[in-house]
């Protein structure tokens, strides 16, 4: 094994076990070049052998045993993984398992330095002194690199002994990674159908002109509306066109239908619902409580413990009971993880409670958290994968029925392998994931916010967990929150071809052939709703048929 000290500027401490990689990267895909998905969310006695055997992260020069154990202090020194001749635009995603001593639990941070540059975070985890937590993240670097360092740290730099064991660090070329993308597309956002065509007496048709038009996606795709699409037939036939899902930008929040208290006002949210009603959307309930206080009702900000619980209970009865049925989802406590305010105010349980009186309210809608920074980066202390899982089951413990994962995904500059591993992470609790806000910084220029809503997109799409997207793409006179698919004209913007592109290329526009000798026409299309024709001998037949979820072939019978 061959050791290095290698100092990294302005982080205070020397790093001292460096393992000497090598990272050709032909020579260390996999063979089948496939993405493994496997993700772990629950503490272990003992790790997990290394994903890829290790990947380029190889204990010495010549190999060795990825799943051997370095073991060290931080605030002096960290267990180090040096890899050199890192490229550009290659997909690196790393893995490995964490213990500690010194302490029962901490956040730590996985690092990467590309040449003494300084470091960026590539991965978190909440690790424990008791058994291994699995690390999972990744990176895309912009330049290439000769030297890189990836190092832990305790995110509040008390000492503490942290050992890792099974690292892992696997390249993907952008090529690969699109072949993942299109895999899971194939397996898990279409199917395979057959069309079988028979006369009165049971007699193959050969020959016969089978043409499928889909009519509905099942896959929902949509945005957040606002008031401002109500009279607005342009907007509303430009949404209708795009999308089977919306979600209320505003209207519905506490300030928005309580702004005095008893001072209801559901008219705007009324004639919103009846509009998505009216073209068959699903909607989104966004959202009952908000834990910012900034976004609480004034109000309610000076209710005393007391009348404050009243009020809630109040606030839970009076909009689910009024929509019970309608919404699909709720966001039930906006943010718990950033803020406080009513469990500050009203105990830990506070939140668990409002999850059981709004199931109690509508036991049909499923009930989500919704949160930021848990998706769009690893650096936001309040927020990482781990500690979203953590809330989530403590809310569970507590009696909530919660039900789904909402990633509201506020993107400055994506990190596309981070974002697979943190959706992977989150696939092992085994409930629906939704992305419910994306949209890319208007720091960017429209082309690079475009290019970034793209990856996000596809990334989101593909991945096996994730059961719906929606955009914050509410339009105003004035724009938008921080991204618009189009201008107030509902001229498209390039963020608008982007979604138009994609939303075309994930539908089946019409297949279309002749049943062969054995009576049949076959054909894969995106999961949905479809209309079949079918003619032969001047005559035609025309029925619908549904391609739902599932792995074997769909057969539908046509008599003519």
């Amino acid at each position: 094994m061959k050791m290095h000290r290698f100092a990294l500027r302005g982080l205070g401490f020397l790093v001292l076990w460096m393992l000497h990689c090598g990272s050709e990267l032909a020579a260390a895909v996999p063979p089948d070049g496939w993405y493994d998905y496997s993700a772990y969310t629950d503490c272990r006695g003992q790790p997990e052998p290394a994903l890829y055997n290790g990947g380029i992260l190889k204990f010495g020069s010549s190999g060795g045993d990825p799943d051997g154990y370095r073991t060290t202090e931080t605030g002096v020194f960290s267990p180090a993984f040096v890899v050199y001749n890192l490229n550009k635009t290659t997909m690196y995603t790393f893995s490995c398992w964490v213990k500690l001593e010194g302490a029962y639990s901490a956040l730590i941070t996985a690092r990467l330095a590309p040449d003494n540059t300084g470091a960026r975070c590539i991965a978190t985890v909440v690790a424990r002194s008791d058994c291994w937590a699995f690390v999972k993240g990744g990176f895309v670097l912009d330049w290439p690199t000769q030297t890189s360092v990836i190092f832990f740290q305790n995110a509040d730099k008390t000492p503490m002994k942290i050992t890792v064991a099974s690292g892992s660090l696997q390249p993907f070329t952008t090529d690969q990674w699109a072949m993942h993308q299109q895999d899971t597309i194939r397996k898990r956002r279409k199917r395979v159908a057959t069309i079988h065509v028979a006369d009165p007496q049971g007699a193959r048709v050969v020959g016969a002109s089978v043409s499928v038009q889909q009519t509905a996606k099942d896959f929902p795709i949509g945005s957040a509306i606002a008031s401002t699409i109500l009279g607005n037939q342009a907007y509303q036939q430009w949404f209708v066109d795009r999308f089977n899902a919306a979600v209320f930008e505003d209207e519905l929040k506490w300030y928005s239908t309580e702004p005095m208290s008893g001072q209801l006002r559901f008219d705007v949210p009324d004639q919103m619902l009846a509009f998505v009603r009216s073209h068959r959307v699903m909607v989104r309930g966004h959202n009952i409580f908000w834990e910012n206080q900034d976004a609480t009702p004034r109000w309610v900000k000076n209710l005393t413990a007391d009348d404050l619980r009243a009020a809630v209970n109040t606030r839970i009865q009076s909009l689910m009971t009024r929509y019970r049925g309608e919404f699909a989802h709720w966001d039930v406590n906006n943010e718990m993880l950033h803020y406080n305010f009513y469990e500050q105010r009203l105990g830990p349980n506070a939140s668990a409670e409002f999850f059981s009186v709004a199931q109690d309210a509508d036991p049909l809608a499923t009930l989500f958290m919704n949160e930021y920074n848990v998706i769009e980066t690893c650096d936001d202390p309040f927020s990482t994968v781990d500690t979203y899982v953590s809330k989530l089951k403590d809310l569970r413990s507590a009696g909530a029925i919660l039900e789904g994962i909402g990633l509201e995904g506020h993107f400055s500059k994506p990190n596309i392998p981070l974002m697979r591993a943190i959706l992977d992470k989150l696939a092992t609790l085994g409930l629906p994931i939704w992305f419910t806000e994306i949209d890319i910084s208007n720091k960017f220029d429209a082309q690079t916010q475009a290019a970034y809503l793209e990856q996000v997109l596809r990334e989101a799409y593909s991945h096996p967990a994730v059961s719906g997207v929606m955009l914050w793409t509410a339009l105003h006179p004035s724009g938008c929150y921080q991204m618009c698919l189009t201008d107030w004209n509902l001229s498209n913007l390039p963020t608008g071809d982007v979604v138009d592109r994609l939303l075309n290329e994930w539908r089946t526009l019409q297949a279309a052939g002749q049943t062969d000798a054995h009576g049949a026409y076959s054909f894969t299309g995106y999961l949905g709703e479809y209309v079949l024709t079918v003619s032969y001998n001047n005559r035609t037949t025309q029925s619908t048929f549904s391609l739902s979820p599932g792995d074997e072939t769909r057969h539908i019978n046509v008599q003519m």
